[in-house]
C-alpha cells in the first residue's frame, strides 16, 4: 500500500512550509526514518524523515515550492508495486507570485536550445517611419543632438520602436553624467523572491507595530565588574567563559521576577501573565530573524546559560533549530553589539510585551565624582507594550537590570 508523503506541521501556528531540496529522486528506494527532504519554516530549516520504506514516487513539488501544510507531494510505494495516480508537478514557477517572462517560443519547444543563454537582440539603429525619411526620435533627444551636432541616423535608438531617446544621444556624446539628467524612474537590477522567513518574519513585524503602542525608554550601564569576572575566568583557564551577552540574557531573566508585567501578553481574555521565564536571544541571519529561547532561564546558573546560549546560537546558523528550540519564549533580547552598533530600538516579538536592545560595550567617559573617568559603558532600550506596562514601570525594570549587571553576584 502507498504511503503518503505530505508537508509537515513544524510549529504550532504553521500553515506553509517551503521545499528547499528532495534527499531523494524519484525512483530512489528510500527507508523508513531518513532523511528524505529538506523543508524551511520562518524560523529554521529541518530535515525530514521518510514515513515508510519503498520506492519514491509520484513527487508533484520541486525545490522552491512553498506548500501548505498537510497537502500531498509525492507518495511512497512497495518495490514492484506502481502508483495509480500521477499529479502534475507544482513547480515553483507556478506558485512564485512574482513575474517570469520567458523569451517568445520559451516552452513551446521553439526558440533557444535547452541550457542556453537567452540574450535579447541589440537594439536596433535609429528608426524610420513606414514611407517617410522621418527618422523616430523624441523631442529632447532631436534639442539635445542639435546643441552637440550629432547626426541622429548614427544613433541605436533605445526608445519605443528603435526611437531615439535623449539618454542615447548623451551616451553618444560621451556624457555620461548628462545622460542621468533626462530623469525616469530607477533602473531595477533584478527582482528578489523573500525567503520564507523573511515574508513571514515581515509581516509578524508589521502586525506588532501596528497593533502594539510601543514606547521606548534607555539606560546605560557600566559593564566593568563584568570584564572583570571574564578576565578573571579567562586568567583562570575555565573552559567555558560566559560571553557579555550571557550576562545580559541571565540579568535580564533575573529581573522579571519582579516585573511580571513585563513577562506577560495582551490578549483578548485579558493580560496574561507568564508562570515562566523563557528568554529569547534574537539571532540575525542572512535570511532573516530567529529568536530560540532558553527557558526557565532565571533559574540557571551563568555556566549553564553560556551553554544553552552557545548551542542554540550554533543550530540557529546552521538552520537546525527545532520547534521546541523557539516556542514559548515570554521576552526578547537583542544584542546588535558584536555589529560594532551602539544603540538601537527593536520591535517588540508578539505575542510578548517588550525586548530589550543592547549595543556594544566601549569606553567612555563618564563623571565619578568631581573627575572623570573611562568606564566600559554599554547603552540598552528596552521597547514595551504601553497597553501593559508604564514608563515608570519599564524605567524600574531596567535600573533592575543595570543593579544585576553592575554587581553581578550571580
Amino acid at each position: 500500500m502507498a504511503t503518503d508523503v505530505i508537508m509537515p506541521a513544524l510549529g504550532m501556528a504553521q500553515e506553509k512550509g517551503t521545499l528547499l531540496n528532495w534527499l531523494k529522486a524519484e525512483g530512489d528506494s528510500v527507508k523508513k526514518g531518513e532523511p528524505l527532504m529538506e523543508v524551511e519554516t520562518d524560523k529554521a530549516t529541518v530535515e525530514v524523515e521518510a514515513p515508510a520504506s519503498g520506492i519514491l514516487a509520484d513527487v508533484t513539488a520541486a525545490a522552491g515550492d512553498e506548500i501548505a501544510v498537510g497537502k500531498k507531494i509525492a507518495v511512497i510505494v512497495a518495490p514492484g508495486e506502481t502508483s495509480t495516480t500521477k499529479q502534475k508537478s507544482t513547480s515553483a514557477l507556478d506558485q512564485d507570485p512574482l513575474p517570469h517572462p520567458l523569451p517568445k517560443g520559451e516552452g513551446k519547444g521553439e526558440g533557444r536550445a535547452a541550457g542556453s543563454k537567452f540574450t535579447p537582440s541589440a537594439k536596433p539603429a535609429a528608426q524610420t517611419r513606414p514611407g517617410s525619411e522621418r527618422i523616430l526620435a523624441s523631442p529632447a533627444a532631436r534639442r539635445i543632438a542639435k546643441e552637440k551636432n550629432i547626426n541622429l541616423t548614427s544613433l541605436k535608438g533605445t526608445g519605443p520602436d528603435g526611437s531615439v531617446v535623449a539618454e542615447d544621444v548623451l551616451r553618444a556624446s560621451g556624457s555620461q553624467a548628462e545622460a542621468a539628467a533626462p530623469g525616469g524612474p530607477p533602473k531595477i537590477k533584478e527582482t528578489v523572491r523573500p525567503t520564507a522567513m523573511r515574508r513571514i518574519v515581515g509581516e509578524r513585524m508589521s502586525k506588532s507595530k501596528q497593533s502594539a503602542p510601543h514606547f521606548y525608554i534607555g539606560m546605560d550601564v557600566d559593564m566593568s565588574e563584568v570584564d572583570k569576572r571574564r578576565r578573571e575566568w579567562k586568567e583562570k583557564g575555565e573552559k567555558l567563559v560566559p560571553s557579555i551577552n550571557d550576562f545580559i540574557l541571565s540579568a535580564s531573566a533575573r529581573a522579571l521576577r519582579d516585573f511580571p508585567s513585563l513577562n506577560s501578553a495582551y490578549t483578548d481574555k485579558g493580560i496574561q501573565i507568564f508562570a515562566d521565564i523563557n528568554i529569547g536571544m534574537a539571532v540575525a541571519l542572512e535570511e532573516g530573524l530567529v529568536v530560540p529561547v532558553i527557558r526557565n532561564a532565571d533559574l540557571l546558573s551563568l555556566q549553564d546559560m553560556a551553554t544553552q546560549s552557545k548551542e542554540l546560537a550554533e543550530k540557529a546558523q546552521k538552520k537546525k533549530l527545532f520547534p521546541l528550540d523557539y516556542e514559548g519564549g515570554t521576552f526578547t533580547v537583542s544584542n546588535l553589539g558584536m555589529l560594532g552598533v551602539d544603540s538601537f530600538v527593536a520591535i517588540i516579538n508578539p505575542p510578548q510585551c517588550a525586548i530589550l536592545a543592547v549595543g556594544r560595550v566601549a569606553p567612555r567617559a563618564v563623571p565619578e565624582g568631581e573627575e572623570i573617568a573611562v568606564r566600559p559603558m554599554m547603552t540598552m532600550t528596552l521597547s514595551a507594550d504601553h497597553r501593559i506596562v508604564d514608563g515608570a514601570i519599564a524605567a524600574r525594570y531596567l535600573q533592575e537590570v543595570q543593579r544585576l549587571l553592575q554587581n553581578p553576584a550571580f
